[in-house]
């Protein structure tokens, strides 16, 4: 039997993408400080998010597409966290 998932990402990409969000220390702070900026109404999600893709290599590390469902969930789940700790 083989198990096409990727640890509950539905595909590879998504999957790639949120281990290069989550691990790696460059790119995890670029995604803190935009969710700090909205936390902080400094600009709108839409710009932040805007602004992480803009800012991230056109591919990840691994030469795979960057998922923007993936970024915004993550963006949107440590939105969540620093609204609670702040």
């Amino acid at each position: 039997m083989n198990d096409n998932t990727y640890n509950g990402y539905e595909s590879y990409d998504h999957w790639n993408t949120a281990l290069w969000l989550n691990n790696d220390e460059e790119f995890s702070n670029l995604l803190d400080n935009k969710v700090e900026q909205v936390v902080y109404m400094v600009c709108t999600r839409t710009l932040a998010i805007h602004e992480v893709r803009q800012q991230l290599p056109a591919r990840t590390p691994d030469d795979a597409a960057w998922e923007i469902e993936t970024i915004e969930d993550l963006f949107d789940e440590r939105y969540s966290e620093q609204l609670q700790y702040s």
